[in-house]
């Protein structure tokens, strides 16, 4: 951690390609931005899908297995040279009994896979394509915090966002927000944003969620680009609107950047805060 204190952060929102390299030249050139300015991050997080959905991997003639072991290897090697964690957005995953998952996989900063997390609750599209939802809830350990990973639909489940919240320190959340209408992707943005900085802050928890940019991903359906980090410390103010302080945005759908400085002694200072007041068991 480059911090006890500190928890720093960033969410890479990224457009995939159909082009592993033209995906990864996105991801390294947001990483440099990143490191310009900021002297360490603890956790790097990518979209949902960051490497192509489960129909569009049917349609190459990639073998899935190469393709995650390539995808694996390149993210290692990055999360090495950056000393830093990453949570590899998600990809489509054959498991050894032959059940398609929505699989995360987290890599640690000296490029070693620590773990995976299956999607729990699969969205309507994915269950037609025969995606099986996950079982487990894990943990992963980063210096001296524990990571929780969710998968974008499963944030709108409170009991599972609850139960994994309980145990974690933060969360990330890879997301693919879509809307089925190109005058809704700012709905979409921030419905998602909304959810977003209400569950860190029901849960007293930094939440860092990685969107896919905006585009039309399939014949009117498009995601929304809704990255954000939410800080539960920050105060609400008077006037939110689509600029609140707890919660930093994209300034716009595109490929982007956002980072964030996390102060955990606030983040605990206020867990307390709620409980003392009855609003935290």
């Amino acid at each position: 951690m480059g911090s006890k204190e500190t928890l720093k952060l960033a969410a890479l929102q990224i457009t995939p390609s159909s082009n592993l390299s033209d995906t990864f030249l996105q991801i390294q050139t947001l990483l440099a931005q990143a490191y310009s300015e900021m002297d360490a991050l603890d956790c790097v997080v990518l979209p949902e899908y960051a490497f192509g959905t489960f129909r569009e991997w049917a349609s190459t003639k990639q073998d899935s297995d190469q393709l995650t072991a390539q995808i694996q290897t390149r993210i290692s090697k990055l999360a090495k040279h950056h000393k830093v964690f990453v949570v590899a957005g998600s990809v489509p995953y054959q498991t050894d009994t032959n059940q398609w998952r929505n699989r995360s996989f987290i890599i640690s900063s000296t490029g070693k896979i620590i773990g995976s997390y299956d999607k729990h609750h699969p969205f309507r599209a994915e269950k037609r394509l025969g995606l099986e939802p996950g079982t487990q809830l894990p943990s992963f350990k980063i210096g001296n915090l524990r990571l929780g990973v969710l998968i974008c639909s499963d944030l709108w489940y409170h009991d599972t966002a609850s139960q994994l919240a309980s145990k974690v320190d933060f969360l990330a959340v890879p997301a693919m927000t879509t809307v089925l209408d190109k005058q809704h992707i700012r709905y979409g943005q921030w419905t998602w944003q909304s959810l977003v900085a209400v569950r860190s802050k029901e849960f007293t928890i930094p939440i860092i969620s990685t969107d896919q940019a905006s585009r039309e991903y399939a014949p009117s359906i498009f995601t929304c680009g809704g990255s954000c980090i939410a800080d539960p410390s920050v105060r609400f103010s008077d006037i939110e609107g689509a600029h609140i302080q707890a919660l930093r945005i994209a300034p716009d759908e595109k490929s982007h950047l956002i980072t964030s400085h996390i102060s955990l002694k606030a983040v605990r200072e206020y867990a307390a805060y709620r409980h003392d007041v009855g609003l935290r068991e």
